[in-house]
């Protein structure tokens, strides 16, 4: 809930306000559960609408490429892959990659957080976001080649 919250709204404190508050919604709301969805796509998708009601309120400042580490600001864990080539500065490769993410249209950002960070399938993100699989992946396929291309424009090319 947590990496989703940090995730969609990018401000630790408003995450953290974000999940208490849909605890709460699905402490109160847990009588009506009917069990028709996953537990975990019931409860993802109410904090990925109250991020969105959120996201309606205010306006994202991601501050200058140069002082922000994107990645620390939002609250997430860095953990690569052990098969990257060790010579590759991870870091800045990963604060390429999630500022192209923040970049990415509302839509898309949710699908890749979702599908990408939190490794659901594509199933589940579709069921928490409200939308067919087909949509899932059609979202997911946009967000992707973006990101390679802002990749490929920072210079950092994996393929």
């Amino acid at each position: 809930m947590l990496t989703l919250a940090r995730s969609m709204l990018r401000d630790r404190d408003q995450a953290d306000d974000v999940v208490a508050e849909s605890l709460i919604r699905i402490h109160d709301a847990a009588p009506g559960f009917r069990g028709e969805r996953g537990l975990k796509t019931w409860v993802m998708r109410i904090v990925a609408n109250r991020c969105r009601d959120v996201i309606r309120r205010r306006r994202f400042d991601a501050g200058t490429a140069d002082t922000l580490d994107p990645i620390a600001h939002a609250g997430l864990r860095v953990e690569p892959e052990a098969e990257w080539d060790e010579s590759m500065d991870r870091r800045t490769v990963l604060a390429v990659l999630e500022r192209a993410i923040v970049a990415l249209p509302e839509e898309q950002r949710e699908a890749v957080i979702l599908k990408e960070r939190l490794g659901y399938s594509v199933a589940e993100t579709a069921e928490t976001l409200g939308i067919s699989e087909s949509a899932v992946k059609s979202r997911l396929f946009r967000a992707r080649a973006a990101l390679l291309e802002r990749l490929r424009e920072a210079g950092i090319d994996r393929s």
